[in-house]
C-alpha cells in the first residue's frame, strides 16, 4: 500500500516518501564514489538532515498559507535575487550566490524555483477559467518571466532554462488555450534555438549553412523581427477592413515570429560563445573533442565503462583518476551509471519512475484547484531537471548546468528538492481534511 491513514483522516503516501529518500542516500554514495573533494559527501549528510528537518516542519502547516500568502513569498524570492546582484559571490562566472554567517552560503535562485510556483498557482486558483484571456497569460508569463530576467543577469542561464516548463506545464493544466499555449512554444522556441544557428554553422564549418551566420548579428536579427511585426500589422488592417479570417491567422503568425525574434535578438547577445557552444555541441561532439565536447565525450565513456553491472562504487576511472568534469554535480548521473552499470541504471530509474507516478497522482488526487496546480508545477520541475540531466549525460541532451534532483551535490538544490516533496506530502496529507 501506497499509503496509511491515521486516525481515518490523512494519509502519507509512503512510496513518495520511501522513494525520496532513497535517492538522498544514492545521491550520497553516489558523491562519496565521485572523488574530488572529500568532503563533499560529509556537507551533503548535513544537507540531508536539515533537509529532513524542515520537510517535517514544514507538513505542520496547511499548504492553504502558503496559497494566502503567496504574493509576500514571491516578494521575498525577488528581493533574494535582487540581493545576490548586489552583494552575491561569483562562482563560476556566475553571481549567484549569498555568503552569509561562517561562511555559509546558498544559491537563492533555487529557492525561488518553488515561490515562483506557489505564486503563479495562486495567480492560476484565482482567475479560474479566465486564463483563456491572453491577458491572464501575459500576467502568468510575468510571474515567471521577472525572476528569469534577474537570474539572467547573474548570468545562469540553466537555471533561468527550468523556469519556462514550470511555467508552459502549470498553464497546460490551469486550462489555457491550445493555440495560446502552441504560440507560446514556437515563440520560446525561436528565441532559444535562433542563437544557436550561427554558432553551430561556424562549428561545423558548412558552407551550406554559412547564409545562418548573419543570425550572429542583433541588428539584423531586430531588422528582420521588425519585417515580420510590419507584416503583420497590415495583416490586422487589411483583416479589419475585409473582415477575411484567414488575414487575421496571417497577422497572428506573422506576430509570433515577431515575438520570436524580438526575444532572441538580446539573448543572442547575451549569450557567451562558450555557452552556444555547449548548448549545441551534443548534436556533434567530436567537432571540438578537447573543448565544448569534451564533457560529453567522457560522460558517454563513463556510461558505456559501467557494463552491464559497473565497476562498483569506487572502482570507475572516469571518476577516480579525475578525467570528468563536474562529476559530482552535473555529470553525477555518469559517476552512477560507471559505478553500477546498465542494470543499476536501470534500478535508479525505477526509483525516479516511482516517485514521479506517485507526485503525478498527487496531481489528480488534490481536492482543489489550488493543490492541484502547485503539485503540478512541482512535478513539472523535477521532470524537466531529470531528463535533460540524464539526458544530457548520454549525450541528447544540451549541457545547460541542470542538477539531477536528490543526486547531484549542492545544499541549496536539496533542500529545495526536499521542500518540493514536504509540499506534495503536504497536500497528500490534506486530502482527507475539512
Amino acid at each position: 500500500m501506497a499509503k496509511k491513514t491515521i486516525l481515518g483522516r490523512v494519509k502519507i503516501d509512503y512510496a513518495l516518501l520511501i522513494s525520496f529518500l532513497i535517492l538522498i542516500v544514492v545521491g550520497i554514495l553516489t558523491i562519496y564514489s565521485a572523488g574530488g573533494d572529500s568532503n563533499q559527501h560529509i556537507r551533503q549528510i548535513y544537507w540531508a538532515i536539515t533537509g529532513i528537518v524542515i520537510f517535517v516542519l514544514m507538513l505542520l502547516v496547511n499548504y492553504h498559507r502558503m496559497g494566502e500568502y503567496a504574493f509576500f513569498i514571491y516578494l521575498a524570492g525577488l528581493l533574494m535575487l535582487i540581493l545576490v546582484l548586489l552583494i552575491g559571490k561569483r562562482v563560476r562566472g556566475a553571481k549567484s550566490w549569498i555568503t552569509v554567517a561562517w561562511g555559509f552560503g546558498f544559491q537563492p535562485s533555487e529557492f525561488v524555483k518553488i515561490t515562483v510556483i506557489i505564486a503563479l498557482a495562486r495567480f492560476l486558483d484565482r482567475v479560474g477559467d479566465d486564463i483563456k484571456s491572453l491577458k491572464n497569460v501575459i500576467i502568468a508569463l510575468g510571474i515567471c518571466v521577472i525572476p528569469m530576467g534577474l537570474i539572467l543577469l547573474q548570468p545562469d542561464f540553466g537555471t533561468a532554462l527550468v523556469y519556462l516548463p514550470i511555467c508552459m506545464i502549470m498553464l497546460f493544466f490551469a486550462g489555457i488555450k491550445y493555440t495560446h499555449l502552441i504560440s507560446l512554444l514556437i515563440i520560446f522556441g525561436i528565441a532559444v534555438v535562433l542563437p544557436l544557428l550561427a554558432t553551430f554553422s561556424k562549428l561545423t564549418h558548412s558552407g551550406t549553412l554559412i547564409f545562418l551566420q548573419v543570425l550572429d548579428d542583433t541588428k539584423t536579427v531586430f531588422l528582420i523581427a521588425l519585417m515580420f511585426g510590419l507584416f503583420s500589422g497590415i495583416m490586422f488592417i487589411l483583416y479589419r477592413i475585409t473582415k477575411k479570417s484567414l488575414l487575421y491567422k496571417a497577422s497572428t503568425v506573422f506576430l509570433i515570429f515577431f515575438t520570436g525574434l524580438i526575444l532572441a535578438a538580446p539573448l543572442g547577445r547575451f549569450l557567451k560563445p562558450y555557452q552556444k557552444e555547449r548548448l549545441i555541441v551534443f548534436l556533434r561532439p567530436t567537432i571540438d573533442p578537447f573543448g565544448s565536447g569534451y564533457n560529453i565525450i567522457q560522460s558517454k565513456i563513463a556510461v558505456g565503462a559501467g557494463g552491464l553491472f559497473g565497476r562498483g562504487l569506487l572502482g570507475g576511472t572516469q571518476s577516480q583518476l579525475g578525467f570528468l568534469p563536474e562529476r559530482s554535480t552535473d555529470f553525477i548521473f555518469s559517476i552512477y551509471a560507471e559505478a553500477w552499470g546498465f542494470f543499476g541504471s536501470l534500478a535508479l530509474l525505477a526509483v525516479y519512475g516511482i516517485f514521479i507516478y506517485r507526485g503525478i497522482m498527487t496531481i489528480y488526487n488534490g481536492r482543489d484547484r489550488f493543490s492541484f496546480l502547485l503539485a503540478a508545477g512541482i512535478m513539472g520541475m523535477f521532470l524537466f531537471h531529470i531528463i535533460i540531466n540524464v539526458g544530457m549525460t548520454i549525450g541528447i541532451m544540451p549541457i545547460t548546468g541542470i542538477p539531477l534532483p536528490f543526486l547531484s551535490y549542492g545544499g541549496s538544490f536539496l533542500l529545495t528538492c526536499i521542500v518540493a516533496v514536504s509540499i506534495l506530502s503536504n497536500i497528500e496529507l490534506r486530502r482527507y481534511t475539512h
